[in-house]
């Protein structure tokens, strides 16, 4: 293991609990910038033109995004003398937070680095880009929650839902699938911020298993375009099994874990009334569930050989599966059937 890699995960276990632990907004910006410089080694690990390009794209858009919300916080200190992230009250100021932390998680129409990014990474270093790296965000509007104007939530998170799954439709690299599954996510993930902030931390932890594994099990089986994943199962079935219910659990299909965030997202909207937002999300998710299911199709229901285009690896020895993909699998079919136990014994 290179040296940097313990220096690394220190950093952002130092930021995640200034996040956890603060309410300033300028010790959350710092922390911001501590994770954004230390995941830039690991998205520029190898000395490529595309690495270089993509560690370049994603300094630049996250460095416009930590001068919003400095420049948001200075202007809030200056008129009020108060620079708690849970006591803003200049609406202009707070819209200002708001387009930044969507700057940093990467919603429509700010979503553009996340591809581009991706596709210049190793699937490993893309887990700490999608999972680990959106935290701070993510905690930063927890805490804004009840300040938040739902509309402009609710129009940002529609927005992203259906570019990011239109985007995924005709896409064949597999990266570049994966960030659009990011985004459509995280638009699940922050439509209810507002109304439930504990049930974004539900969310955001399954998806977090759920594209982990997805990620590890892609990176077990090389596998970098769709036209690759005709083989996959002929050489390694359990693996591509796993990769199924990964992708099934992302798309939201029942009982699998990824429904149960979308179920529950769906049941809190129709109570609060935003019937229409609910509806559009739902529709959402049949475009992004098309992209989930040609990645289905072509890892598992086809049966090689057969006439395609792709070549076979034929020297190339099978990967083996390990303990980490097994449990986030398996974590990720479990936790819908006790999580639909537990709230029907709740009742």
């Amino acid at each position: 293991m290179p040296l940097f890699h313990p220096i690394i995960l220190t950093t952002l276990t130092i930021t995640t609990f200034i996040f956890l632990s603060s309410t300033h907004l300028v010790l959350m910006w710092v922390a911001l910038e501590l994770s954004t410089l230390a995941i830039l080694p690991l998205i520029a690990t190898k000395s490529h033109p595309r690495a270089i390009e993509a560690s370049t794209k994603y300094f630049l858009t996250q460095a416009t995004a930590s001068a919003l919300i400095i420049f948001s916080g200075t202007l809030n200190y200056t008129m009020t003398g108060n620079c708690q992230i849970t006591e803003l009250t200049n609406p202009n100021l707070m819209m200002t937070l708001m387009l930044a932390v969507f700057i940093k998680i990467g919603l429509v129409p700010f979503h553009f680095w996340v591809p581009e990014t991706l596709q210049g990474m190793t699937p490993t270093a893309a887990i700490f880009l999608l999972t680990w790296q959106k935290l701070g965000p993510l905690i930063m509007l927890f805490l804004m929650s009840p300040l938040i104007n739902f509309e402009v939530l609710s129009m940002m998170a529609v927005l992203s839902a259906v570019v990011a799954g239109w985007l995924g439709l005709n896409q064949t690299q597999v990266r570049k699938l994966v960030a659009m599954s990011s985004i459509a996510q995280m638009a699940w993930t922050l439509v209810i911020v507002k109304y439930a902030p504990s049930l974004m931390i539900l969310a955001f932890y399954l998806y977090s298993l759920t594209i982990s594994a997805t990620l590890l099990t892609l990176d077990k089986l090389s596998m970098t375009s769709i036209s690759n994943l005709l083989l996959s199962f002929s050489k390694a079935p359990i693996i591509t099994f796993l990769l199924m219910i990964s992708l099934l659990s992302l798309s939201g299909l029942p009982p699998l874990a990824g429904f149960l965030p979308k179920w529950l997202t769906i049941d809190m909207l129709v109570a609060e009334e935003a019937i229409w937002v609910a509806f559009m999300m739902l529709m959402a998710s049949l475009l992004s569930l098309f992209f989930y299911m040609r990645l289905w199709y072509n890892s598992a229901s086809t049966i090689p050989p057969n006439t395609t285009n792709t070549s076979r690896l034929w020297r190339k020895p099978l990967p083996k599966t390990n303990l980490t993909i097994n449990f986030l699998s398996m974590t990720a079919f479990i936790f819908m059937l006790v999580a639909t136990l537990m709230k029907a014994l709740t009742k």
